[in-house]
């Protein structure tokens, strides 16, 4: 409808126009009729009638050209409201990842943004696509945006579903752009049947972009832009722009969680450190005084680390040390803590124990294992262990009381001999095995 009211109303500016010379053309007719002969009226009247026709012919062409002057404005105006659309959308994403203090906040900030930059485009979607938690070797579709974006997220690809030829070219920072997944074997080989390295249903023909996330040597995923048709040339640059973001982003939050773990974890065993064991004990007894369930705490000192330390070398103990550490781990529950304190202690938090034999059959697990011989190169050796138990009650005051305790035990357990528990309170020998 605008665009025939704005019709009629250029066709009357150019009649219009050309309305001026018609009035000239027919007073020369009339006084070519009233004072010359035919001949003369006839000449006056076609010249009239040309100049009048150049006239509207120049109007006409004029025309024309301000509809494409304006028609160019106006597309000029709407590439610069996207413009800054997308620069609005890229300066919030990068006010937003400063908080962010997990990968996953990354991800789901990362395709909302991207969802809005693609806004417009049929059928368009973004998604995250990360290596599993629980498998280096798989893929998951870690969070999604667009059409069938519930469907997509989650989806779980399995070892071996993205070629290994692909998966070089994206960490070493290369965009991949294809018509359909078909098109994925011209840049890495053939496809595996029925595996979507995008997160999409092969049965989609759809243009797909992989721009992986990549900064330095790390690599940390691919975000996946598709949509119903070929994505517009203006888009490249502030998805390019987007993938930087969250891979620096992504970055930051890996090397926070490492230097995180770093200051709260032993470096060479890989267990919780002195000031992360104290701050968990803190929160276990708080959870103990409302629930009325003891914790535990198992105090342990390996025997004979010094002695292999002096007779094969430190890297004998060491190893020792990390053989420990792993018997620990498989000794204990999957909701208790093992740390170590320094040197040849360590300590086990149990916590929602129903009773005091609960924390003796993990000490009755952890002595066994520990008492058993490692083999060394040709050597036979053996660090077994004294533990203490000591657990939580309305006497005990904090942490360090309860660690004072199971400190105690141990000593009494090592008085008997070693390669024993003892729980702090029971008589001398009385729990001792």
């Amino acid at each position: 409808m605008v665009r025939t009211k704005t019709g009629m109303v250029r066709r009357g500016w150019v009649l219009g126009s050309a309305g001026l010379p018609l009035a000239v053309l027919a007073a020369l007719w009339f006084v070519a009729v009233r004072d010359r002969p035919d001949a003369d009226a006839a000449a006056v009247l076609a010249a009239a009638a040309l100049l009048t026709g150049l006239v509207a012919v120049r109007q006409i062409v004029a025309s024309r050209r301000h509809a494409r002057l304006r028609r160019h404005l106006d597309d000029s105006v709407h590439a610069l409201r996207r413009s800054t659309a997308r620069e609005q959308v890229l300066g919030d994403l990068g006010t937003a990842l400063l908080t962010a203090r997990t990968a996953d906040e990354v991800h789901g900030l990362a395709v909302r943004a991207a969802g809005e930059l693609i806004t417009g485009c049929p059928a368009a979607r973004a998604a995250i696509i990360t290596t599993a938690p629980d498998d280096p070797d798989a893929f998951l579709v870690a969070e999604a945006a667009g059409v069938d974006a519930t469907a997509v997220a989650g989806q779980r690809l399995p070892a071996g579903a993205v070629p290994t030829e692909l998966l070089l070219r994206l960490a070493g920072g290369e965009v991949l752009s294809v018509p359909d997944l078909a098109g994925l074997a011209g840049h890495a080989g053939p496809v595996e049947t029925g595996v979507d390295p995008a997160g999409l249903d092969r049965r989609e023909h759809r243009p797909l972009t992989l721009l992986p996330l990549v900064n330095g040597e790390r690599f940390f995923g691919v975000l996946s832009v598709s949509s119903g048709a070929e994505l517009p040339a203006g888009l490249r640059k502030p998805l390019d722009a987007l993938r930087t973001q969250v891979a620096l982003a992504l970055d930051s939050v890996a090397l926070s969680a490492e230097l995180t773990r770093r200051a709260m974890h032993d470096p060479l065993t890989g267990l919780a450190n002195r000031a992360l064991l104290r701050d968990r004990l803190t929160v276990a007894l708080a959870r103990a005084k409302r629930s009325g369930r003891p914790v535990g705490v198992l105090l342990l000192d390996l025997a004979g680390v010094q002695s292999i330390n002096d007779t094969y070398g430190p890297d004998a103990g060491d190893e020792m040390l990390k053989v420990a550490a792993d018997r620990l781990r498989a000794g204990v529950r999957t909701e208790d803590l093992v740390g170590r304190l320094g040197d040849d202690e360590f300590v086990v938090i149990a916590e929602d124990l129903r009773s005091a034999r609960d924390a003796v059959v993990i000490a009755e697990r952890i002595v066994s294992s520990l008492d058993q011989g490692v083999r060394y190169r040709r050597h036979q050796l053996r660090t077994p262990a004294s533990l203490g138990i000591a657990l939580s009650h309305s006497q005990t005051t904090g942490p360090d009381e309860l660690l004072r305790l199971a400190d105690a035990a141990m000593r009494a357990a090592k008085r008997d001999g070693g390669g024993r528990y003892h729980l702090h309170g029971a008589a001398d020998g009385a729990s001792a095995r």
